[in-house]
């Protein structure tokens, strides 16, 4: 696996079902090959880089006074007792789909481009902020809006991680 942070889908059930070791467990873990078969199956997502200019033009923006511009896509919010990782269960899931369908996405991050391009360099990017790298953060939010979109149509709930 080759990614920083990712996304994982799960049963809605297993959230309440499962104990918190048992749903760490279900979460591959970095170089773990689960993640290539679940993020072929579209039930893992993963970014590099890119989470924490992802939460920034998610959450700092401005643009969404609603409280649900601040959902933990991310990884940020509440833990599961147990985990360590935050656990987003199927309302929670189906809210930050919304948010991320209503959501210009493109305009959230040109919104952000000087906080984003100061946050790049402040966290050593291998290359400056730049058009490119912009269209790679859109591109993720795109990606993790589809993935949010699948989940809440599934019912199922989401952990979130980062790579060890």
């Amino acid at each position: 696996m080759s990614v920083d942070h990712f996304w994982c889908r799960l049963p809605g059930q297993a959230v309440d079902s499962c104990s918190p070791e048992e749903l760490g467990e279900l979460v591959p873990r970095d170089p773990d090959v689960r993640y290539d078969r679940l993020a072929a199956a579209g039930l893992a997502l993963g970014v590099r880089r890119t989470a924490v200019l992802m939460e920034l033009a998610l959450t700092e923006n401005g643009l969404h006074p609603d409280p649900a511009a601040r959902l933990p896509v991310y990884g940020g919010g509440p833990r599961e007792p147990g985990t360590g990782m935050p656990v987003l269960r199927p309302d929670q899931v189906a809210a930050a789909s919304l948010f991320l369908r209503d959501s210009a996405l493109g305009e959230l991050v040109r919104q952000q481009d000087s906080v984003l391009a100061r946050t790049a360099a402040h966290l050593g990017y291998p290359a400056p902020w730049s058009e490119s790298v912009a269209a790679r953060v859109v591109n993720d939010l795109r990606d993790l809006r589809d993935f949010f979109a699948g989940a809440a149509a599934a019912g199922d709930a989401v952990i979130v991680r980062e790579a060890e």
